[in-house]
Parts: C-alpha cells; structure tokens; sequence
C-alpha cells in the first residue's frame, strides 16, 4: 500500500488488489446521492493527529474480507447501509496506526472495531510494484509434476 498526501485530498494505492482510492481531505460533506462503487465515497477529515477517512455507497458485492481473519474465510457481505470509519495515525516518524470500525445495522448486531494495526513506513528502497495478474495457470510448476499427461492435455485445453 502507498499513502500519497497532497493538499486536500489521499490518494491510497493498493498492489492487491490493485485499487486507487482519492479520498477528498478537506472536510466535505457526501453527497447527497453518492455513486455506489466497490470503493464506495470517501470524505476525510482531521482529527487532531488521525485523518479519520468516512465511507458509505459501497457496493454490495463488495465483501468484507480486509477485517479479523485474513483471507476469504472470514469474508461477509454487507448491506447498503453499511457505513466504514478508518482512523490513519502517525504515531511517530516511521509507524502508522490504522483501525477500522464497520457499522451495518442490517447484518451487524454492533458495529465490528478491528484491533488497531501498526504499520512501518519504513521500505527498502529496492522495493517496486510488481503487476498483479489473477489467472489461470499461475501456479507452480511442480504442482504438475505427478499428473498424468491426458488430464494435463484437458486442463491445458480448458476441458477442465
């Protein structure tokens, strides 16, 4: 993930998977009739020292799967009156504190609040972004290895 602070607005990059979000800074009200998106709208505001990031409009096929347990296994659906709340906090020169609160009255009893995550902003400077593509035989070769050749045929002729 890559945070980019300019005047009035945020720009957060994710890798994977692979999303950009501009999040206006400035204190802005939603709209009244925001455009549901994955992302959903976004306004942020100052709280002291935490940029406290506001979202509603999320589509519903969008899944929860970035709060408790990591991965899909822990995913749930939401309602469209879902309302996302992160908190950003620097609380030094090279960590970030991040915590996300997800209310939905719909499908939650209370709102859900995350452990709060700290972050290094520390990074090596041979890092890059690299080009996340989610396809089919992407997996390793050895996976392969014991497979006889007629079903690798089918499988490679999408006769799976």
């Amino acid at each position: 993930m890559e945070l980019i602070q300019l005047p009035g607005v945020l720009w957060v990059l994710s890798e994977f998977p692979q999303t950009i979000r501009r999040i206006p800074t400035d204190g802005r009200p939603h709209p009244k009739d925001p455009d549901v998106t994955f992302n959903g709208d976004s306004t942020a505001h100052w709280e002291g020292e935490t940029l406290v990031v506001d979202t509603i409009a999320i589509d519903t096929r969008m899944r929860n799967i970035s709060v408790g347990i990591p991965g899909d296994a822990a995913a749930w659906l939401h309602s469209e009156k879902e309302h996302v709340i992160e908190r950003f906090t620097r609380t030094s020169t090279n960590y970030l504190t991040y915590q996300v609160i997800v209310d939905d009255p719909v499908v939650l009893m209370q709102p859900f609040t995350s452990a709060p995550l700290t972050w290094t902003l520390a990074q090596d400077p041979n890092d890059v972004w690299t080009e996340y593509i989610c396809s089919e035989n992407n997996e390793d070769p050895d996976v392969y290895k014991n497979v006889d050749q007629k079903t690798k045929e089918e499988y490679e002729n999408g006769n799976k």
